[in-house]
């Protein structure tokens, strides 16, 4: 069979090979990073591995002839059949990470071999495939100890209920329509769906980083409680602080300005993913160096005065998603939100958007952004309705933890602390807003 010298000396070969030995030499790295003799696979060893995988399945997709591809196959099973045998046999070490992993390469480069890019792309789907997978690899051999400190944490009940949610999502997923009709509206089902699966997949990672470092202090507990839910977060740092005998504050009141940023870290996530234009973040950024500039200032104040608080845990049950009721009432929130901004937008077109973001922003401004975004780049909104309704949901939210701190507390001194805190952050966005209705700031 004659083959065309094109296939052979194009660029898209040679990124290929290098793409082929990068999989393998990636989780090689991790591994000999772990090396307690040389005799270990390292580097080198997963790099040549992945790219035999990578030389045989290319091989087979150019010349169709499987021989080149069935002789490798057979050469990594001896391989790695040997490396078994001599790691139990003769080493006497348990485990078979390293094994799986070695196997594993071979697989990743006949991945990347057998990949065929569209016409005018270097890389295709499965090359993408494959480094996905080898970073994930390396992430998970690389913190195993963090990530075995973390499910240590979660009790049976949580891991159970965990699971059980997983189920529901994935059993969903496939059976959830693109959108449906409601009262001439066209409501974004899967959307909505899959920014409420998302926002409980944070709220999962924050569920596992709050329980475990959760003493090492409230601010770290602002923060990352923040972007799961930031007004529970707030109800949790005032339950907090009653507990602590009501000092601190100050202290308090930075985590909610630590908290308020996390949302709108969010948000600008959500703004991103759902605005390929970009025009939003370029306005959105402003609020979110406003309310770095106040909690900088407010931390470099509060490091004066600083003591250690009480060791008292704080209670982390409304960052997780594992319980169904909680999941539920998020999603229900979420949906009637959006579903609500929909239908202002509907009646009342831009007028719509901006009353929906005044009311919406102090229940889920997330929501907010989630319509928004979309509606801007589809052309049915306006990019200053968009960038006025992003902001003013932010506002809001911001405005009502100052109601949140107060309904935990009930107490006027943390009341005026985190009062003046809030009303700084949002009067500093809200003079923004001004300046860009007054086209001072141009859009």
């Amino acid at each position: 069979m004659q083959i065309d010298p094109s296939l052979l000396l194009s660029p898209n070969l040679v990124l290929r090979l290098l793409i082929g030995f990068a999989v393998g030499g990636l989780i090689g790295l991790e591994r000999q990073k772990r090396m307690i003799e040389e005799s270990t696979v390292g580097v080198r060893s997963f790099g040549l591995h992945s790219l035999l995988g990578t030389l045989a399945a290319y091989t087979f997709t150019v010349t169709g002839n499987p021989i080149i591809l069935i002789y490798g196959t057979a050469i990594s099973i001896v391989i790695v059949s040997l490396h078994v045998t001599y790691k139990i046999l003769r080493t006497m070490r348990k485990g078979l990470t390293t094994s799986l992993v070695f196997a594993m390469s071979f697989v990743l480069g006949a991945l990347v071999g057998l990949d065929t890019p569209p016409e005018g792309q270097l890389v295709g789907t499965l090359q993408v495939l494959a480094m996905t997978i080898a970073f994930l690899v390396f992430l998970v051999l690389g913190f195993k100890e963090d990530i075995a400190a973390a499910v240590a944490v979660v009790t049976r009940d949580e891991m159970i209920s965990a699971a059980e949610l997983g189920v529901l999502i994935l059993f969903f997923w496939p059976l959830i329509p693109q959108s449906i009709e409601l009262a001439e509206v066209t409501f974004p089902l899967f959307q909505t769906y899959a920014l409420v699966v998302l926002l409980l997949a944070i709220s999962f990672a924050n569920y596992i980083l709050v329980k475990k470092y959760k003493n090492r202090g409230v601010y770290f507990f602002g923060f990352f409680g923040g972007f799961a839910n930031s007004e529970a977060t707030v109800s949790s740092l005032a339950d907090f602080y009653v507990k602590t005998g009501r000092e601190h504050p100050g202290r308090i009141s930075l985590s909610t300005i630590l908290a308020n940023l996390a949302m709108v870290l969010r948000n600008g996530v959500i703004v991103i993913l759902l605005d390929p234009t970009l025009q939003i973040i370029r306005f959105y950024l402003v609020p979110i160096a406003i309310l770095l500039i106040v909690g900088a200032f407010r931390f470099v104040y509060e490091s004066r005065v600083r003591k250690e608080p009480q060791e008292i845990e704080i209670d982390t049950k409304f960052v997780s998603p594992f319980e169904f009721g909680a999941a539920l009432r998020f999603a229900a929130v979420f949906t009637f939100v959006t579903y609500m901004s929909l239908l202002l937008q509907q009646y009342f077109s831009d007028v719509g958007i901006i009353i929906a973001a005044v009311f919406g922003g102090f229940v889920s401004a997330g929501a907010v952004v989630a319509i928004v975004a979309p509606a801007l780049a589809t052309g049915t909104i306006t990019l200053s309705t968009a960038v006025y309704a992003v902001i003013i949901a932010t506002t809001t939210s911001v405005f009502n933890k100052i109601i949140y701190a107060y309904t935990a507390a009930r107490e006027k001194k943390l009341l005026k602390i985190v009062g003046r805190d809030s009303l700084l952050m949002g009067i500093g966005v809200i003079v923004y807003l001004l300046l860009l209705f007054a086209g001072i700031v141009p859009m």
